[in-house]
């Protein structure tokens, strides 16, 4: 009972040193479905701003515009009637250029490209639940006084390891991430900052600080882990001999998965493709704004002031949308090359280090609670639901009618 008390006392304190739920805490209730069920919701995607394509691109967009009415106002009111003649000439090439260049496809092919590392990236992620719930379950409780080189076990040593190895995990996690990830670097760009937030003890952090390259560092944490699992191995502290190396297991597996996110995220795209993608919408841009110029001329050869052609002239709508549409797309390939940035569609990876934290401390109250837990689940037992009974009972007299009658059919076939 002490060791519990205790227990609880320590996730309180770890609760209250890691300060993430008040920077990183997060919602999803504004949200948008995409699968556009109720009536009016996809008028509502097209107009909706928060984390739209809008936001990312409206300055350029601006920028477009304006470049299109000064080159209607140069065409109209600075130039002579010769220049206007070549501008004409100029406008008719632009438009057979940009009517000839296959855009599509090259955008087709590096969105794809960009969509499959993005899915690469997201399927190589680590995860920290597996390798803690397995360490967790396969512990002993109430370990006896064992001493070995100045590491004193008693009755609580094994809350002791699953805090720490479950801590670990994370920090291990935290500092891969780091490498790839710039957000989750600014906010800790100093092992003195994990420290500060309780992921990092000081004379862990004097350790680590002595590695001089950064990309080792979770590397030798989950060599602290791999001394955790031969020491509780060593002194038969797991329920069955061969949990020791089913944990091994884990957390090699954790291990090949963290170094993956790093090989992922740190061989990028092609940066030919990226550049030779951006020169071709850009240049497509470029030809639009002189392609499709209308002329002022009427069919006298006089210069025609109609309401129609001046609208024309001073708002591209053929032209801006098309290069909208394009710039977009582009725009959405280059998200998908870089999930970790500052976009609000990209990874949270504040928000998901604050998930793993909030899972690590509630996976290791299956060890610390382990009483209470254990007294609601016998509890559920002693007094089952009789309607989930009478529910599995209609289910299987059922099936055995349907088993039944199947035997019958086959008896009359055979006849």
């Amino acid at each position: 009972m002490h060791s519990q008390t205790s227990a609880k006392k320590s996730n309180v304190k770890l609760g209250e040193r890691l300060r993430l739920t008040k920077k990183f805490s997060g919602s999803y209730k504004n949200i948008v479905s995409p699968t556009a069920n109720q009536f009016g919701e996809n008028i509502k995607n097209i107009f909706r701003w928060e984390g739209s394509i809008y936001s990312l691109m409206w300055k350029e967009f601006l920028i477009y515009i304006v470049l299109y009415i000064f080159l209607t106002v140069l065409y109209d009111f600075v130039l002579t009637d010769t220049d206007r003649t070549h501008f004409e000439d100029v406008a008719a090439y632009c438009s057979s250029y940009v009517s000839s260049l296959q855009i599509v496809l090259l955008l087709g092919f590096f969105t794809s490209t960009s969509m499959q590392r993005w899915f690469s990236i997201v399927q190589s992620m680590p995860g920290t639940s597996k390798v803690t719930a397995y360490f967790v379950n396969s512990l002993k409780e109430n370990q006896p006084d064992v001493s070995d080189i100045k590491i004193k076990f008693d009755k609580k040593a094994g809350i002791q390891i699953v805090q720490q190895y479950a801590r670990w995990i994370v920090l291990s996690w935290t500092l891969v991430f780091r490498l790839i990830c710039p957000s989750l670097k600014e906010a800790y760009p100093e092992l003195i900052c994990l420290q500060n937030e309780g992921l990092l003890l000081e004379h862990e952090r004097l350790q680590l600080e002595m590695e001089p390259y950064e990309k080792n560092q979770s590397l030798i944490v989950i060599n602290w882990n791999l001394a955790l699992l031969r020491v509780c191995g060593r002194r038969n502290m797991y329920y069955v001999p061969a949990d020791y190396s089913r944990n091994l297991d884990c957390l090699m597996l954790f291990k090949k998965n963290c170094n993956n996110a790093i090989k992922f995220a740190t061989k990028n795209i092609p940066f030919a493709l990226i550049q030779a993608v951006s020169v071709a919408v850009y240049s497509y841009g470029l030809a639009s704004l002189m392609a499709r110029q209308p002329t002022t001329k009427a069919a006298d050869g006089t210069r025609n002031h109609t309401p129609v052609f001046v609208i024309l002239g001073y708002i591209p709508f053929t032209n801006a949308i098309k290069f909208f549409l394009f710039y977009s797309w582009l725009k959405f390939g280059r998200m998908a090359s870089n999930p970790f940035g500052e976009d609000d569609d990209d990874i949270n990876v504040k928000q998901l280090l604050y998930s793993h934290i909030e899972d690590a401390v509630r996976l290791q109250s299956l060890y610390v609670d382990t009483s209470f837990i254990e007294k609601v689940a016998m509890t559920s037992v002693n007094q089952p639901s009789q309607l989930w009974i009478d529910h599995a009972t209609m289910k299987e007299k059922a099936g055995k009618r349907k088993t039944i009658s199947s035997n019958i059919r086959i008896q009359q076939s055979e006849l």
